[in-house]
């Protein structure tokens, strides 16, 4: 499971989005051409409006331009926060289907996705530039920022540089609404989960530090509930009737000495059933029953297999060895597409590159290429509806 700094990977947009960013730049210089001795005004915020196509996934280009390690003068200077905004949503579409009033300017390829796809089958990535991919948390440290994309590919949860705090999007419904306080970098270094239930309804941010917590919202009324003393969240449920969480975690993501023991909640918070597991984390299911994980079972054979537990007692419910390819691969997990097929990547032995997704089903242990998604889709990704036709 994608963790709150990382995710999962594709080759930039190429031409039309370096147009638009140069159309951008030349409207910023216009701007302070007609505007001399003005001082800079606050980006407006932006109000989406319903966006029908759902998002494939969410990634951060192979060609970023965001920074590396901060230079002697951006630690000599104020501290801003956000330094990048590079996520782009990938979505397909047919031309004039349905609304597609995001309110955002975009890089459009249309004329066919492949032998099935007709000429009025298009492509789009689009920037997201209210969502920030890299923050400073430090005067000489900075991080990766989360981005969540739901399974149906229809709620996004980002941290908007606009608000400065973590927000739910219901693109159909062109909602917007705050899941979080407004954070600085100290707050925001202390994110450790961001999720979303498979239906939409709910977000769920969770801190670390001295004073763990969850915040669980409902995007409908906007309501939020802490449940102190958390600190991670492994997933939450359709209409989240269970919420899998842990009560400890390392400061340091390399620290796998904190504890496995897992939590399950249901909405109001309270405490379900509680055990220790193995060495995994684990994504819980949409129905709430399962938490699964691709795992290596170094101490006997060196395969991969797909194990799932039990959330109520936390036992082993199946042990499936992973047959992605006739030859050696390395597999890691990452969310789930629906309540029986989990999506594995494949990976090449010592860092090799990428075999592609697989739809892997948690009864049999039967798997699928998912050829929508090709072998790299970016630098850092989150998947939502990785389907584009059955």
């Amino acid at each position: 499971m994608p963790d709150a700094e990382g995710y999962i990977v594709r080759p930039g947009p190429g031409r039309r989005i370096g147009f638009f960013l140069l159309l951008m730049g030349v409207l910023g210089a216009g701007y302070l051409y007609l505007n001399p001795g003005n001082k800079p005004q606050a980006i407006p915020e932006w109000k989406p409006g319903p966006y029908d196509p759902p998002v494939q996934y969410a990634f951060i280009p192979d060609d970023s331009d965001c920074p590396g390690p901060l230079t002697a003068e951006e630690e000599d200077a104020p501290p801003k926060v956000v330094r990048c905004s590079e996520w782009r949503l990938r979505v397909h579409y047919k031309t004039g289907e349905g609304k597609q009033e995001i309110g955002i300017t975009y890089g459009a390829g249309c004329g066919g996705y492949g032998a099935d796809f007709s000429e009025d089958d298009c492509t789009s990535d689009i920037p997201l530039f209210d969502a920030a991919s890299q923050a400073q948390v430090e005067e000489s440290f900075s991080r990766g920022v989360p981005l969540r994309v739901s399974p149906d590919g229809h709620h996004i949860a980002y941290f908007s540089k606009t608000r400065m705090q973590f927000v739910g999007w219901d693109l159909p419904a062109a909602q917007l609404k705050p899941i979080s306080p407004r954070l600085d970098g100290k707050a925001l270094d202390r994110v450790r989960s961001l999720e979303i239930s498979p239906d939409g309804r709910f977000f769920a941010v969770a801190f670390s530090g001295t004073q763990p917590q969850v915040l669980l919202t409902e995007l409908a009324t906007g309501q939020t509930s802490t449940f102190p003393g958390f600190c991670r969240v492994l997933g939450i449920s359709e209409s989240a009737t269970a919420i899998a969480v842990k009560r400890t975690c390392p400061e340091l993501e390399e620290d796998n000495s904190a504890s496995n023991t897992v939590t399950m909640l249901n909405r109001q918070g309270i405490v379900t059933s509680e055990w220790v597991g193995g060495y995994f984390s684990g994504v819980l299911s949409p129905d709430g029953r399962l938490l699964v994980e691709a795992l290596p079972d170094i101490n006997e054979d060196n395969k991969d297999y797909l194990v799932t537990y039990d959330t109520k007692t936390g036992k082993t419910s199946k042990k499936l060895e992973l047959r992605l390819l006739s030859e050696p691969s390395y597999a890691s997990g990452y969310d789930w597409i629906n309540a029986q097929e989990y999506i594995v990547q494949a990976n090449a032995p010592e860092g090799g590159g990428s075999f592609g997704y697989y739809a892997v089903n948690v009864q049999t242990g039967k798997s699928q290429r998912i050829r929508d998604l090709g072998l790299d889709p970016g630098n850092i990704i989150s998947l939502g509806k990785v389907r584009i036709k059955n």
